[in-house]
């Protein structure tokens, strides 16, 4: 095989990767647009902003169908914080959309088996619980006003 053929059938496979996954994509945007739709900041704020338990749950269950990956969900959840949603239900809504989004599970159905298609997500949803839950009862609820920004240079 020469090296054309080889990119070629790269870019073939891909491309079908693509098409099988574009349905569920966009089947997500379409949650996450009712979700923008129906959710505004005071519904969030009764939702996600009160009590430990529940409001992990159900950011981590909203945060299921929508296909962001693991860069895109930052600004949301950051959005969401700002809202009025707690520590824990953002840091849910942050681990649970990647792992569980229709797009990321698409992407698992093609590339491994039935079973672990399956594992991924819920594996993926109950460390969004635990963590989300474990943020709320030992975490630090909100930083000082006057905290310095985190600094990645040394001295």
């Amino acid at each position: 095989m020469t090296l054309m053929t080889i990119l070629y059938e790269i870019l073939k496979e891909t491309w079908q990767i693509y098409l099988d996954v574009a349905v569920y994509m966009l089947f997500g945007f379409f949650m996450a647009g009712i979700l923008y739709v129906f959710f505004k900041p005071d519904k969030i704020k009764k939702y996600l902003g009160t009590g430990k338990i529940r409001p992990v749950i159900l950011s981590a269950l909203f945060g299921i169908p929508i296909p962001l990956c693991s860069c895109g969900v930052v600004p949301v959840a950051a959005g969401l914080k700002k809202q009025g949603a707690n520590n824990g239900a953002a840091l849910s809504f942050m681990i649970a959309t990647p792992e569980s989004g229709v797009d990321s599970i698409a992407v698992s159905w093609a590339m491994l088996d039935p079973i672990m298609t399956v594992i991924r997500p819920v594996a993926g949803f109950i460390t969004a619980i635990a963590t989300g839950i474990v943020q709320n009862y030992a975490g630090i609820n909100d930083l000082p006003e006057n905290t310095p920004p985190l600094s990645l240079k040394g001295g």
